[in-house]
């Protein structure tokens, strides 16, 4: 029975000696399973006065109950109620417990092993709520669990920085500014290097002040989107660094500037061509599509069209009644493509060319923000495998995290949560790639 009760509830203390049954009482509102066991041994000194236990100057002076929580069994709550062995000193004349450490920490009703299943799912991203329910403890208890283990986790030596890094920002609590926050991760490994309360640059200032400066001269390359504070904080606090550019977020301004371009035209046919209208409105997601992506020879029905057609055909005869369109079209694939390519020298020339055409005001003012982006865009390409991906995965998360737990209050708490989901059981150390440049 006891190697039954052993291997069950994974307690292999050979102190314990079990009682040869299990109850099922309702407990808090909830059928649970009660065992029982007496915890003794003995002790090899006192734990007040230090004497050596010799000559019975310890005896055994009784036992007290206490009430362990254990994990669920069969899907029930189970519970121990460990009678521990009492002893007295007869040297100094007091009293104190046998040491259950190996069960459970001093002072304390939670089995470690429950405690490390806690710690298992709040690296998961789900509700603190859920997580008490599915182990049997309070909220309360799944705070300070997170708390304490995040403070184990939370960066403390300034004396080390990646050499490829990654900024950006994510929703936050409210009481952060613009309810943003920064977060920081490694460009090489992905793994989260810390977060910031909020993004101003006199806050991010501070923050890497902390680091000693040889520190940050040692730092290769930061991958940002296009956030002007960003440029200026990495020249004074990382100059040796260079700016690269996101790919992701070129595309998306050239992107969302096309598709705005598509709105306007097909608003102006709403009216005069009422055919032509429904074909924009239908077939908007070709227009953005890659154009190596679309069909040439594989004809088929499509709505709206009496004839076969082919997709690249779609899009074709959408271009040819509407010539503005065609223009950004025409110029916003040609800059995608050379960011794809990591060519540089045509991605410039592109933009050089285009400022001579008539295309729309949206994408214009897009053209000249990307001219001064120039230099950074130049090292996106001669860095194609630094961008901001990585870290894009842990915002993802972070969104996720906050919709289960339908939001957070405290900034400290969250970023404890943050720290746990992203580092406990983080990705494996990856290989660097070797950098191509043209």
């Amino acid at each position: 029975m006891n190697n039954i009760l052993e291997a069950t509830l994974q307690i292999k203390d050979k102190n314990i000696i079990w009682d040869n049954k299990v109850q099922e009482k309702i407990f808090k509102k909830r059928k649970s399973l009660f065992y029982s066991a007496t915890y003794t041994h003995k002790p090899e000194f006192c734990t007040v006065c230090g004497c050596v236990s010799q000559n019975n100057n310890i005896v055994k002076n009784g036992t007290k109950t206490s009430r362990i929580t254990l994990c669920s069994v069969s899907g029930l709550p189970a519970y121990l109620n460990l009678r521990k062995q009492r002893f007295l000193c007869r040297e100094c004349g007091s009293s104190f417990t046998a040491d259950t450490s190996r069960i459970v920490e001093k002072h304390c009703h939670i089995s470690k092993r429950l405690k490390n299943e806690i710690k298992s799912k709040i690296s998961e991203t789900v509700s603190e709520t859920y997580i008490a329910k599915e182990t049997n403890v309070s909220v309360h208890t799944v705070r300070r669990i997170i708390d304490d283990t995040a403070r184990l986790l939370t960066i403390k030596p300034l004396h080390d920085l990646p050499e490829h890094l990654c900024f950006d920002e994510f929703k936050s609590v409210k009481s952060s500014d613009s309810n943003m926050s920064f977060i920081i991760c490694d460009s090489t490994t992905h793994k989260l290097v810390d977060v910031v309360r909020d993004r101003k640059s006199y806050s991010l200032k501070q923050y890497f002040y902390r680091f000693e400066p040889k520190t940050r001269l040692k730092v290769k390359t930061i991958s940002i989107d296009m956030y002007v504070p960003y440029i200026q904080l990495i020249k004074e606090m990382f100059p040796n660094a260079k700016i690269i550019i996101d790919p992701f977020h070129i595309v998306q301004a050239l992107n969302r500037e096309l598709n705005r371009t598509q709105v306007r035209v097909m608003n102006q046919h709403r009216y005069k061509d009422a055919k032509l209208y429904r074909k924009l409105k239908h077939y908007w997601k070709l227009i953005l599509k890659n154009p190596n992506e679309l069909q040439n020879y594989k004809y088929n029905r499509y709505k709206l069209f009496e004839s076969f057609m082919t997709t690249q055909g779609i899009v074709d005869y959408i271009l040819e009644n509407n010539p503005s369109l065609k223009h950004d079209y025409e110029v916003v694939h040609s800059l995608r493509e050379c960011i794809q390519d990591r060519d540089y020298i045509e991605f410039k020339e592109t933009i050089e060319a285009a400022t001579q055409l008539d295309l729309s005001p949206g994408l214009k003012r897009v053209l000249k923000t990307l001219m001064t982006y120039l230099p950074y865009i130049q090292n996106t390409c001669e860095y194609p495998t630094r961008t901001n991906g990585p870290i894009e995965g842990i915002n993802n998360k972070i969104k996720v995290l906050k919709r289960n737990a339908y939001g957070f209050k405290n900034y400290y708490h969250f970023r404890n949560r943050i720290i746990l989901i992203t580092k406990m059981f983080g990705p494996k150390q990856k290989g660097i790639k070797q950098q191509l440049v043209a």
